[in-house]
């Protein structure tokens, strides 16, 4: 404890002085009621803080209309590029990590996935979306993370910390996470970055990237792409049984990446390549006699059309297409690996959207639209989908939705709403009310939004006992007060309560006499959901940044599913920490040299590690984790070469991912402190 509070007391010292020391007097309007788009636009003798700059940057994650952050009818967290290269984050788990609420756990096979505000998020709890494209995956709607995704090629990230079904449909039931690229005006040339990591008897990671794009006339063009290597931990992994393997070789995290876009006028294109690969050596509950590969490969493709049909009122149509082959195994396990089992699913799914978005005066805009999409889903080798008994299924999705943003003195208020009718699971219907209110340096938001999570392929599929599934539905009422403290701080407080009905659970049966597969998905019976709050402190100036951001969640006087409750404490769900401390830095030591540390502190947290003589699960709590990472950076330290070198997770702590739901599954190992380096050089077209 000690040492995060030193930790922490030098990022507030470092970035705090040097602003005070170096400050220059200006005279600066409050501009909170502006985009950066209309401050460009403005001819005033004010300058905006770069505080001022991030809080007022145009958002349209969370409405498809640019408003600015405090104006956004959501709780928004947002990371720009820049951000990113001065954190000196390795992976996109980095940047998550300093996101309040959120959490990494253990799914299976190897892979590390989300949890939101105390609740298991993974299995399309989450959207996760690259340039407006959803890349969860088609048959069980599931995320992966650990070197995923290049980060130098990032403009920015949008994160919507509540629901956002009412505009993306059924993944976007708890959170949105929405990566924006850069393309060819951004790029303007040529990005070439390496990363390379060393830990303690092994290599971290060996990546590399490379980008390039331009405009020419009405044209714009990008491509970029991605070769990764990595592994998840150097240490070693134990089983609830004791059995052990060390991790360096046994759990790798490969992945071959490309994004290409191109655009004329209002007609754009875009295609993702995205080929990730685990190690499943830990098994369902005892360890694997070797390490087997896990692909997860993806085809992403999207056409779309903006039209002005007038000065107010704007068409939008598009048509994607998401091919997925989802958790492929295709190899022979050994004997001994007999659990261990070829699977392939050719899993698509074809979406149609047209939306109009009208502008009909200033104080209103109204957005309508229509989606349709067909997911398919295919299994090869002679295997059949248990519920239906064959090897090809498809569903069909039809989906109206509606928002209108009114402007006035009082307040603005977003209402909206979208009505889902699926052939697979019947129906929805997700609301959803914001109300934001600025007076003087403060601002308010409440906001109410029902969501919902669809059933995948694999989860209806896989119903136990052949249960039909319904629709997980959730309900999230959240208050956000935040204020303008200087013109370079800033503070936001947000409470939140969800309840969620029909939650979708994976459940292991454990009766001898019920005929059917042990295992499968079914609606939770309890109404389960947690509640908290999220304090946000930000500092920004020319001189440098602090982040600080903590988080809290308690299930006490909600339910809690059995598959994650924790018996000895029920204001607790499983594999999540109550409480979360953020806190990141960066201090300009010159016009081209940082200094960038940062730190992330996770409360007690419960899993099953161990069982006894009669295979009962053995509970056992884990310790406070406190990761502490360094980073020194330059900017063009020659023409053109920017770069640095960081240390993370110092003091070697030990980090675990336990499993967030109860299969008897002990807690994977993350990496042990490394030493990594990064080097960007770019070519700009002239």
């Amino acid at each position: 404890m000690k040492r995060s509070i030193l930790y922490i007391a030098s990022i507030f010292c470092a970035a705090n002085l040097w602003g005070q020391e170096h400050r220059v007097r200006r005279d600066t309007a409050d501009l909170s009621d502006y985009t950066i788009e209309e401050l460009t636009k403005m001819k005033s003798r004010y300058t905006a803080t770069e505080m001022e700059k991030t809080i007022n940057q145009a958002i349209s994650a969370a409405s498809r209309k640019p408003l600015p952050l405090r104006r956004s009818p959501s709780i928004i967290s947002v990371v720009t590029g820049d951000d990113i290269e001065k954190s000196g984050a390795q992976d996109l788990m980095d940047v998550l990590a300093l996101i309040p609420g959120i959490e990494f756990n253990l799914d299976v096979e190897g892979v590390v996935a989300l949890s939101f505000r105390g609740l298991w998020a993974n299995e399309g709890s989450i959207s996760l979306q690259i340039d407006g494209i959803e890349v969860n995956e088609v048959g069980y709607a599931s995320l992966q993370f650990g070197n995923h995704y290049a980060l130098s090629q990032i403009k920015k990230i949008e994160i919507i910390r509540g629901p956002g079904s009412a505009i993306y449909g059924g993944c976007a039931e708890y959170a949105v996470i929405n990566i924006i690229t850069r393309n060819g005006d951004d790029l303007k040339g040529i990005r070439a970055d390496v990363l390379a990591g060393e830990a303690n008897g092994t290599y971290a990671r060996r990546n590399g990237g490379l980008s390039i794009g331009n405009r020419k006339g009405d044209w714009t063009y990008s491509a970029s792409g991605m070769v990764a290597r990595g592994q998840r931990s150097n240490r070693q992994y134990a089983d609830a049984y004791g059995n052990s393997f060390g991790m360096p070789g046994n759990a790798d995290l490969n992945n071959d990446h490309a994004n290409l876009a191109a655009s004329y006028k209002g007609l754009s294109a875009r295609f993702i390549y995205d080929n990730y690969q685990t190690t499943n050596r830990d098994g369902d509950f005892t360890v694997l006699s070797k390490a087997y590969p896990v692909d997860f490969r993806s085809y992403l493709s999207e056409l779309k059309f903006v039209h002005r049909l007038s000065k107010k009122t704007e068409l939008s149509v598009k048509l994607n297409h998401k091919y997925s082959e989802p958790w492929r195994y295709t190899g022979q396990p050994e004997p001994e690996d007999s659990t261990y089992t070829y699977y392939l699913l050719r899993a698509s799914t074809l979406r149609g959207n047209v939306s109009l978005m009208w502008d009909v005066h200033r104080w209103l805009n109204v957005l309508c639209g229509l989606e349709s999409h067909n997911d398919r889903g295919r299994l090869q080798g002679g295997q059949v989908f248990r519920t239906d008994s064959t090897n090809e299924v498809s569903y069909m999705n039809y989906a109206p939705y509606a928002q209108l943003l009114l402007r006035s003195a009082i307040a603005n208020v977003t209402v909206g709403a979208r009505y889902d009718v699926s052939t697979a699971f019947g129906s929805a219907f997700n609301p959803r009310l914001g109300v934001t209110r600025r007076m003087g340096a403060f601002n308010f938001k409440l906001l109410y939004a029902s969501s919902f999570r669809a059933p995948a392929i694999e989860s209806i599929q896989r119903g136990i006992d052949n249960m039909k599934l319904k629709p997980e539905q959730s309900n999230t009422l959240e208050l956000e007060a935040s204020m303008k403290i200087r013109k370079d701080m800033y503070l936001s407080v947000n409470v939140f309560d969800i309840s969620t009905k029909n939650a979708i659970r994976y459940f292991i049966k454990t009766d001898s006499v019920t005929v059917g597969e042990p295992d499968g998905y079914r609606n939770s019976d309890q109404l389960i959901g947690s509640r908290g709050v999220e304090v946000e402190y930000k500092y920004r100036s020319r001189f440098g940044y602090v982040n600080v951001a903590w988080s809290y969640y308690t299930v006490a006087g909600k339910s809690v599913d059995e598959s994650n409750v924790v018996p000895v404490n029920d204001a607790m769900t499983l594999g999540t920490a109550r409480s979360k401390l953020a806190v990141s830095g960066s201090v300009n030591l010159t016009d081209r040299f940082f200094i960038s540390p940062s730190l992330v502190s996770l409360g007690k947290r419960w899993s099953y590690e161990t069982v006894d003589a009669d295979d009962n699960g053995i509970l056992y709590q884990w310790q406070p984790q406190l990761v502490m990472n360094l980073y020194a950076g330059c900017k063009e330290l020659v023409p053109n070469l920017s770069g640095g070198v960081g240390i993370s997770n110092i003091i070697d702590e030990r980090i675990v991912y336990p499993q967030a739901y109860n299969s008897y599954h002990s807690a994977l190992p993350g990496m042990g402190r490394t030493v990594y380096l990064k080097i960007l050089y770019t070519i700009p077209f002239k």
